[in-house]
Order: C-alpha cells, then sequence, then structure tokens
C-alpha cells in the first residue's frame, strides 16, 4: 500500500509539472471571478433588487399556485405528449416543496442566503462542465500522454504492477477534480458572499430527494450540490481514462469525451424524453444535481436510479479500460 501511495505522489507530481495543469487551475479561478463580477455588475445597472417582497396572503396564494400545479401534472400524466412529461418531475418538486411549506407554516425567503444564491450562480455558470473539461484533459494526458510522449514504457519497467500504476493515475486525476472542486466551492461562495452579503449563513432550505422533502441546513445543501456535480464529472473522467487506455491517442481521448459531455449527453437525453428504454442509456441521466436543484429530468426516474445507473456504466468502462491495458503490449 505504501508504494502504491508513492506511485501516486509521483504522478501527482508529474502532473502538476505540466504548465496546462497549473494554466487551467489558474483559468478557473479567473473566469469565477470575472464571472461573479460581471453578474453583479447586471444585477446593478438592470436595477434588480436583492429583496423579493412576500405578500402577507401568500398561504393562499402558494394554495391557489398548487392546485394549478397539480392540475398540470395530472394533464402531462395522462396526455401522450412525451415533452410535456420531462416536466412532472420539475412539477413534483413544486408541489412537494409547496406543501411541505403549508404543512410547517414556512414562509417565503424575503431574501436569497448566500448559499442559495452561491449554488444558482454556480449551476447557471456551469462550473461543473469546465471543472469536468480541465480534469477530461489532465486524465487524457497522464493516460494517453505518457503512450505519444514514450514514457509509458519506462513506467512499465518499474516494480509496479500494470493495475496500480492506471490506478494511481485515476487517483490523481480524481484528486485534481477535487482540488478543482473546493476551490470552486469555495472562491465561488467568498465572491458571493463578498458581492451580494454573507445573509442567511444559518439559514435551512428544503431538499427535494425524488421522493419526499428534507429541511437541512443551507450549507449542506451546496455542499450536496457541488458534490453532485463532481460525481457527473467523476463519470467523464472514467470514460476518458478507458478511452485513453484503450486507444492510447491523447486526442481521441479528449475529444471523445468532451463531446459525449457536452452534445452526447443532450441527445442521449432527448432519447430517453421519447422513449421509455432511453433511460437506461449511459449519461442520459448524469447531470445528478438537477434532481435536487430542478426535480427528475425524465418521468419515472429518481436520483438513485441515476445513480445506481450510473455507477454500472462506470464500472463497465473502467473495467474496459483496466482489461485492455493488462492485456495489451506496451
Amino acid at each position: 500500500m505504501g508504494s502504491f501511495f508513492t506511485l501516486v505522489s509521483i504522478e501527482n507530481t508529474k502532473l502538476w509539472k505540466r504548465v496546462s495543469a497549473k494554466v487551467m487551475f489558474l483559468i478557473m479561478i479567473i473566469l469565477i471571478l470575472a464571472a461573479a463580477g460581471i453578474y453583479k455588475y447586471y444585477t446593478v445597472s438592470q436595477k434588480i433588487p436583492n429583496d423579493v417582497k412576500v405578500s402577507q396572503k401568500w398561504k393562499q396564494e402558494l394554495q391557489t399556485n398548487l392546485t394549478i400545479q397539480k392540475t398540470q401534472l395530472k394533464q402531462a400524466e395522462d396526455g401522450k405528449d412525451n415533452s410535456a412529461k420531462a416536466f412532472t418531475g420539475s412539477l413534483k418538486k413544486g408541489i412537494a416543496e409547496g406543501e411541505y411549506r403549508l404543512s410547517n407554516n414556512i414562509k417565503p425567503e424575503s431574501q436569497k442566503s448566500v448559499w442559495s444564491r452561491s449554488t444558482e450562480f454556480s449551476t447557471n455558470a456551469g462550473y461543473s462542465g469546465l471543472i469536468a473539461l480541465f480534469v477530461i484533459i489532465a486524465c487524457s494526458a497522464l493516460v494517453a500522454g505518457e503512450f505519444s510522449e514514450g514514457t509509458m514504457k519506462m513506467m512499465i519497467s518499474r516494480p509496479y504492477k500494470r493495475y496500480e500504476i492506471l490506478s494511481a493515475k485515476l487517483v490523481t486525476t480524481i484528486i485534481y477534480g477535487l482540488e478543482l472542486l473546493v476551490a470552486t466551492f469555495l472562491l465561488n461562495f467568498i465572491m458571493m458572499g463578498v458581492l451580494f452579503g454573507f445573509n442567511g449563513i444559518g439559514a435551512k432550505e428544503m431538499l427535494w430527494t425524488s421522493s419526499s422533502i428534507m429541511y437541512i441546513p443551507a450549507a449542506l445543501k451546496t455542499i450536496i450540490v457541488f458534490l453532485l456535480d463532481y460525481l457527473q464529472v467523476l463519470v467523464y473522467v472514467i470514460i476518458a481514462f478507458a478511452i485513453s487506455a484503450i486507444s492510447r491517442s491523447r486526442s481521441m481521448a479528449t475529444g471523445f469525451s468532451l463531446f459525449l459531455l457536452f452534445v452526447g449527453s443532450t441527445i442521449i437525453n432527448m432519447v430517453a424524453m421519447y422513449f421509455s428504454w432511453g433511460k437506461y442509456l449511459p449519461l442520459g441521466m448524469s447531470n445528478f444535481s438537477r434532481f435536487i436543484t430542478s426535480g427528475s429530468p425524465i418521468g419515472g426516474t429518481t436520483l438513485a436510479f441515476a445513480l445506481g445507473l450510473s455507477a454500472i456504466y462506470s464500472v463497465i468502462f473502467a473495467f474496459a479500460g483496466y482489461y485492455v491495458f493488462e492485456k495489451r503490449d506496451i
């Protein structure tokens, strides 16, 4: 085990010696700072208020809204329009939150907490996609890059088993992604707090679990959303890892993984929307945080189902990568 950690340390050193790893980390920081600044400028220039006026009759208004949502849900479930069925998850989430608010007498917030603003802005800015982009590039450089650079033969000649070498590269890539995630989480939170105020630090918010509502600290909800976003990143990293080990082509591994990330998942999601068997395809429901923030994107699916299905496909991809790497001549 000690030798494996030494191998991970070596791979980590090699990764950070690459200029691209440092540049990508710096780019992430600059983009977060710039995006937060632009967002603040937009809210000020458009005179968008931080506070939302909550009516004294919020219960009656919420009850009316719930009646409308329940009608829409029934129409969507009973109808034959598959595109309408895609919104049933969002409607179920809205209904559950409204009923929970009424049952527990939780008045709508007049101002967003710093946690809520941080989560919302991170989702809208697409930070998880950027992290996935950078980690896929790092993964391809560590695995396929060593084939093209001719250094993989030197690694194989060392007293390490092949699966240990490959595992060390995967663990190093995951750690790099976590470093990007933590930096993004902290910097995004600080910028939202500095620019809009640190109100609601100890606030609580509702968390939709695909079947019920949990009332938890807003900080915990934000952490859960960020971790779910990272699990999505991890799925694409494993795909890039497998393609790198099989093809030995850095450009192919990077290009194909990015295609799946930005185009393929959208296409698969559309297939799942119109065909019942589509929900069993890989990547169609890999946007895990969406189940919490917007509700299930595909009717009849839950967060647990999406996580379980993605885990199965990830194991298959990883196994294929390891198998080819073990059997093929270097």
